[in-house]
């Protein structure tokens, strides 16, 4: 699937880098590049999905265990 994003992952970071002031080392540049670059073909991905606007569907949601009793069948020994 073609990158319809088409963003330039490394100007893309130099970007961010000055507006955000969140400085990435010289290390670490090619690896973000990479995620960047994951990240644009993920987005492409979904984008591509035939989705009803009209329509939504809302995940689970997680309630932690209050601490209570145990509701599983399996029995600890």
């Amino acid at each position: 699937m073609p990158n319809k994003n088409a963003i330039d992952p490394p100007a893309y970071l130099e970007l961010m880098q000055t507006i955000l002031d969140i400085p990435v080392r010289e290390e670490w540049k090619a690896g973000v590049c990479l995620h960047l670059a994951n990240a644009a073909r993920m987005a492409d991905i979904i984008e591509a999905a035939d989705l009803d606007p009209d329509s939504l569907v809302l995940a689970g949601t997680f309630t932690p265990d209050s601490g209570g009793e145990r509701t599983t069948t399996e029995t600890t020994s």
